[in-house]
């Protein structure tokens, strides 16, 4: 489902991006997409990954942010850089003081991968990843030339002659503001949150996602009660122990479809017991076949 058809769908003008499973979005433009998004309360929003680069402008609100296996607590003017695949979510541990404000940027692989291609022929900005940081905080003069840059982005006319490249343009001076400034004081990388049980068990699922993964298992590694676990996922993170792992495992076989893995070896890379099961998770959680998702990421990357 495409970002301007959710929003016709809806009808809605409190609409929220966190009302429809993440997941089915795609881009509306081949290249780069920008859109705001505030939540006023609490939202459920699952675990997801997006075939595409995603980079959060945070503007309002005071919540942590799941990036891969990694929390981190947000405050206005953080930005938050999500690879294509890399698991994400918000993680609302109590009900907001303030609405979360953010703007959304959205950079194809196409783009992105040619922004590689730039950073890396550069001998003084060679990285091994479009942004160096998974999430930092602004300040000074590059928050301003950010704030610019991205309200320029937003109030492009619709019958803008050039409107795709000018949105190229604008999100290339975006990105390489952040690697010119990573090393000033105006740009300060946020440290993950301090480590407690949650992350250990993460962790561990990370490292075992192709093996069984009860919670009875998981309470006899940490030596804590099965119960104590799932309270403490639904808790921190608002989804059962259960679903967050299936969502994941799911999440890992988009990725190893992307990279051309044969299907019928997914249940087995994901720890699903057989292509049955895989095959009626993956259709309920993304409303479309494992094959049809493989048509569909070979289209885009031809």
């Amino acid at each position: 489902m495409k970002l301007h058809e959710a929003k016709l769908l809806l009808n809605d003008p409190t609409f929220s991006i966190d009302s429809i499973t993440y997941q089915e979005l795609e881009m509306d433009s081949d290249y780069v997409d920008v859109h705001e998004d505030i939540s006023y309360s609490k939202d459920n929003v699952d675990l997801h990954s997006h075939t595409f680069f995603e980079i959060l402008f945070c503007q309002s609100g005071s919540l942590q942010y799941m990036v891969g296996n990694t929390r981190y607590q947000l405050v206005k003017n953080s930005i938050v850089c999500i690879p294509p695949g890399v698991s994400h979510c918000p993680l609302y541990l109590e009900q907001l003081s303030e609405p979360y404000r953010r703007t959304v940027m959205w950079i194809s692989n196409k783009i992105y991968h040619q922004y590689m291609n730039l950073l890396n022929n550069d001998p003084i900005e060679k990285s091994s990843c479009l942004l160096p940081q998974n999430v930092f905080l602004l300040s000074g003069n590059i928050l301003y030339q950010v704030e610019e840059l991205y309200e320029k982005m937003l109030n492009i006319p619709p019958d803008f002659s050039g409107a795709e490249l000018y949105k190229i343009g604008l999100s290339a001076q975006i990105v390489t503001l952040f690697h010119q400034f990573l090393n000033s004081h105006e740009i300060n990388p946020l440290k993950p949150e301090k480590t407690i049980l949650l992350d250990e068990i993460i962790h561990f699922i990370e490292n075992h996602l192709s093996e069984e993964l009860s919670a009875k298992r998981i309470a006899a590694h940490f030596l804590v009660s099965e119960s104590s676990i799932n309270q403490l996922f639904s808790k921190q993170i608002s989804l059962s122990l259960y679903r967050y792992i299936t969502q994941r495992r799911l999440i890992e076989a988009k990725n190893l479809i992307s990279s051309q893995t044969p299907l019928k070896k997914l249940p087995e890379l994901c720890g699903f017991s057989d292509y049955s099961v895989f095959y009626k998770a993956f259709t309920k959680q993304y409303g479309i076949s494992p094959k049809e998702y493989k048509n569909r990421i070979f289209k885009m990357q031809q």
